[in-house]
């Protein structure tokens, strides 16, 4: 007999059969692939979801159709859509449920769309961002640009860019995403600034979260301090009343950059202006970082109360 995989040979050995309904296969018969399927089997709420679709299964609820392709050493067939169904039935079979054939539909395509219909697909559970970063990065291993990748599996390239992003960033990084410390749009931005640094800037940012009683890495924690427009405007005037003041000949002359001991005088009332807009601006972000500091030192406190009390 040809070792070459088909739909006969798999039917002539008894593990795969057609009927009115469509092809069914044995439960031996179906393999999933190691390091094939994009989901991380360690991240929150994965079991319960094995645990709800065992539940509609002992109930004799229906499921659709696994996708699968023919293996390549022709005794079986490889999961491209249904990985946690699959999961779901061995493990009732383990349990001892009577389980004698799965509904299933052959996957027509090449290894880039095996790989795309795990995206496109998503087994009526989204993929996790870290989850979809892996995905692309697959794609773009193939050769595909981010705007092949986006056609592919319609997302726009801004989204694919994203999501290379969070696939090439630290292994810190991603660990906080996956332990749920930060969101995901919070760490691309920290490696979109801060490259091979972001870890150290989200770890920082975690620290101080940390003092003040919060239990996730915002955004807002890893931008700079900028002052409100409130304060930027005045400071604006002033830094146009000093440009104003320069006379246009000098104006002219400035034009290229100057020896290191030429000097400009201006009236110092334009200079007062300018210090006193930005002292200002130094009173706010003061203002800004103690309150910040308050707020971490009473939540502080306040976890210190909680632990006499017990």
């Amino acid at each position: 007999m040809s070792n070459k995989p088909s739909w006969r040979k798999l039917m002539d050995l008894g593990v795969v059969k057609r009927t009115d309904a469509g092809l069914w296969a044995r439960p031996s018969a179906i393999r999933i692939l190691p390091g094939f399927n994009l989901r991380d089997t360690e991240a929150p709420g994965y079991r319960d979801d094995i645990e709800s679709l065992k539940n509609h299964k002992r109930r004799g609820g229906k499921v659709p159709p696994l996708e699968v392709s023919l293996s390549k050493d022709g005794l079986g067939v490889d999961v491209i859509d249904g990985h946690r169904r699959t999961t779901a039935d061995q493990e009732l079979l383990a349990e001892g449920l009577n389980i004698e054939w799965i509904r299933i539909e052959p996957f027509e395509g090449n290894d880039l769309e095996r790989q795309a219909r795990i995206l496109t697909s998503q087994d009526n559970r989204k993929l996790l961002p870290l989850e979809l970063a892996e995905g692309y990065r697959r794609l773009k291993a193939f050769g595909l640009s981010k705007e092949e990748i986006g056609n592919l599996v319609g997302k726009s390239r801004q989204h694919i860019e994203q999501m290379l992003l969070l696939a090439a960033a630290p292994h810190a990084v991603q660990m906080m995403v996956r332990a749920g410390e930060t969101a995901a749009t919070t760490a691309i931005e920290a490696v979109r600034e801060h490259g091979d640094g972001a870890a150290a800037v989200l770890g920082e940012a975690r620290q101080e979260a940390a003092a003040a009683g919060k239990k996730k890495i915002t955004t807002a924690a890893i931008r700079p301090w900028t002052p409100p427009a409130r304060a930027v405007l005045p400071m604006v005037s002033a830094v146009d009343a000093v440009v104003l003041a320069i006379p246009e000949q000098v104006r002219q002359a400035l034009r290229e950059k100057p020896v290191e001991d030429a000097t400009i005088e201006l009236p110092a009332a334009v200079f007062y202006e300018l210090l006193a807009q930005q002292e200002s601006i130094r009173a706010l972000r003061t203002k800004a970082e103690q309150k910040a500091s308050n707020k971490a030192t009473a939540a502080i406190a306040s976890a210190d109360g909680d632990g006499h009390a017990v």
